[in-house]
């Protein structure tokens, strides 16, 4: 039971506002990178390769910009923080809008089966349509931030797996 007790009562032991970000010098490291690769690969078509060059220094140019432009745009699409205040969760990107999500608004919280794990926040917005977002579960100390979310919104509709997961009041009583 020792393993539970980081995860109890988190926003009281560690205050609000808090923030997780991805490690920023990874992001920033491989944004760098990604660009440089896709400078450099312009420059050995333009400057390197002619007509007399082999089929595979023709086509390996054109891979260096596929790969680092995949790279590059999932670096500066995905999700780079997440913010804890007292009135709700904001999720921040580095070239995307940023999400706002009440915490009295959130209604569920769900695995979903992808090629890689995603969790689905459900929430309503001020029109009271129902909004979805997904964030992977590669994001840093995710069964934290997930245990802070459900102790901030209590009336969140959990799937079996998250249920499983996130420790309850039951458990949180047994420990103290």
């Amino acid at each position: 039971m020792k393993h539970y007790e980081e995860y109890q009562n988190i926003n009281q032991r560690k205050g609000l506002p808090r923030s997780y970000w991805f490690n920023q010098f990874i992001r920033w490291f491989t944004i760098l990178f990604a660009s440089f690769a896709i400078a450099y690969a312009f420059w050995l078509i333009f400057k390197r390769i002619d007509a007399d060059s082999s089929t595979f220094n023709k086509v390996v140019p054109f891979l260096i910009i596929f790969f680092a432009i995949n790279s590059l745009l999932r670096n500066l699409f995905s999700l780079n923080r997440l913010l804890f205040t007292e009135q709700s969760l904001t999720l921040t990107y580095l070239l995307r809008k940023n999400v706002n999500i009440p915490w009295l608004k959130i209604s569920s919280i769900k695995m979903t089966p992808a090629r890689q794990k995603l969790l689905k926040i459900t929430w309503l917005d001020d029109e009271n349509r129902e909004m979805n977002h997904e964030m992977t579960l590669a994001f840093p100390r995710m069964l934290e931030i997930i245990n802070a979310i459900v102790e901030m919104c209590p009336q969140v509709e959990l799937d079996e797996f998250l249920d499983s997961v996130v420790i309850s009041d039951r458990e949180k009583t047994d420990l103290s």
